[in-house]
């Protein structure tokens, strides 16, 4: 006789999802090295290969998708597994013997770096929030377009024109965006360190910061009232104004001021007020007799495996063990293979999309940096035959070292403009000829947009006044007039 009857379970899903949701792909070298060293703190299923002799014996599994598949169906089975499944699994660590031999090889000690930036704070901050990937790609314009003091200088209309630009390309080329989905993004990266950061104004700015203090809440609330109804009294020091339409004394009013002095105006500023905070580039490409080597620069991030000790502990369990037990290896054992695959996936992804650039954007390694080519996300997802968000999600916030510079991944697309000749041009090549004839013009008689508009003319670029200015303007290069020194 069949019947149907109902249950719950609670499993542990939470790291699949996500990975689902928002990919390691989209986090930088720098948190995944966190990332990973907290997961082995709170996953007794994983340990790190502590050396190379000891990474010898570890027997890499053929494919990546039989762990995932395997997974999946370990979820849809009932309570009473089969123990030995869980025990006699071959996925142990994720980088190949060959891996290592490239590492011992190259001179990690010669690794660029360069400081790390507010933005790429904020930006890793974004990848790591769980919002939506729409939103998140919204999040990336507006921190792109922070002032350096932190600001959001853009109205809303002018950042929904940022976006209807730049998601040209893209997995949210056909999407519609709208102003409330600006403000949702807005209000989430406000919650983000520094404190007050994409603020609209300095009073916005400084009562956010004032709302995450631990004082007096008197005095909380009294510096909240000045800022929103005595701004100009504050700022023009007017103690005797404000103790009158405060109604208090003097000593309160110094109070008010003392936390107020302490607040930071300017917290864009705060990303840049000490070298000791570095980024490495996520991936490396270097030329080794005429031919170009890609490398993932994860030297730090440890190699994982699952435990041997707990494959001990779980074969002296037996098929008897207590319910519990079975539940805690079956779910632990599962995060520690969902892991383990993602951050495998994550390096093969990486090298894949970096490889499809190289090939693309040749002539600008063969150049040193010059003659960068009109190129799209979604050219590369053709190239590796993976979908456009997951191209967008590996390029967010990485970098890439060359023997020329560190570039970000996003660098390599861009807009484009046509030639004379009718051939497309990428608009970051436009902006690089702009400061090549600026840094080489008459420094006493600068040239003023109308003139970079008609050098570029010669040079064979289709292009307006008014983008020359833009471009200008955005690589934060003065008028002419500025520019011009005296004899």
């Amino acid at each position: 006789m069949l019947k149907q009857t109902q249950s719950q379970k609670l499993l542990q899903k939470t790291l699949p999802q996500i990975i689902q949701k928002q990919s390691l792909l989209a986090i930088p070298i720098l948190s995944i090295e966190q990332m990973v060293r907290q997961e082995m703190e709170q996953n007794p299923f994983l340990e790190e290969i502590d050396d190379y002799a000891d990474e010898q014996e570890v027997e890499q599994k053929e494919t990546l998708d039989e762990p995932e598949k395997e997974a999946e169906e370990i979820a849809k089975k009932d309570e009473e597994f089969d123990m030995d499944d869980y025990v006699n699994s071959e996925i142990d660590g994720y980088k190949t013997e060959d891996y290592e031999t490239n590492q011992k090889s190259f001179n990690y000690e010669n690794v660029w770096k360069s400081s790390l930036s507010l933005k790429d704070g904020l930006l890793s901050q974004l990848h790591l929030s769980g919002i939506d990937e729409k939103l998140v790609f919204i999040g990336e314009i507006i921190i792109g377009n922070l002032d350096d003091e932190g600001y959001i200088r853009e109205t809303d209309e002018e950042i929904f024109q940022d976006i209807e630009k730049h998601k040209i390309g893209t997995e949210f080329e056909d999407m519609v965006f709208d102003l409330k989905e600006i403000y949702t993004v807005i209000e989430e990266i406000q919650t983000f360190e520094p404190a007050g950061i994409a603020s609209r104004s300095l009073r916005d700015c400084l009562l956010k910061q004032i709302d995450l203090l631990n004082n007096n809440a008197d005095i909380k609330d009294l510096a909240k009232k000045v800022l929103v109804e005595f701004f100009e009294e504050f700022r023009l020091k007017s103690y005797e104004k404000l103790m009158k339409e405060l109604n208090v004394e003097i000593e309160v009013v110094n109070k008010i001021f003392e936390l107020i002095s302490k607040l930071n105006p300017k917290p864009g500023y705060i990303g840049d007020a000490t070298d000791n905070h570095f980024i490495y580039p996520d991936l490396i490409v270097r030329k080794e007799n005429d031919e170009y080597k890609i490398e993932i620069n994860d030297r730090n991030v440890p190699v994982l495996r699952l435990s041997k000790a707990y494959r001990d502990l779980t074969d002296r369990m037996g098929r008897k063990a207590d319910k519990s037990a079975k539940e805690f290896v079956k779910t632990n054992f599962e995060r520690a293979k969902w892991f383990i695959d993602a951050i495998k996936s994550r390096r093969q992804t990486m090298l894949k999309v970096m490889n499809s650039i190289l090939k693309r954007q040749k002539e600008f390694f063969d150049n040193m940096g010059e003659n960068l080519k009109p190129m799209y996300e979604k050219d590369v997802a053709e190239d590796i035959q993976m979908d456009i968000s997951t191209v967008s999600r590996t390029v967010r916030g990485k970098y890439v070292q060359t023997d020329f510079g560190i570039y970000e991944l996003k660098y390599f697309f861009s807009n484009y403009l046509k030639t004379d000749e009718g051939d497309d041009i990428s608009t970051k090549e436009i902006k690089t000829k702009i400061k090549y004839i600026i840094e080489n013009e008459n420094p006493y008689k600068p040239m003023n947009d109308d003139d970079l508009t008609k050098e570029l003319n010669k040079l064979g670029f289709k292009i307006a006044r008014r983008t020359v200015a833009k471009y200008r303007e955005a690589m934060k290069i003065a008028k002419a007039r500025l520019r011009r020194k005296l004899r």
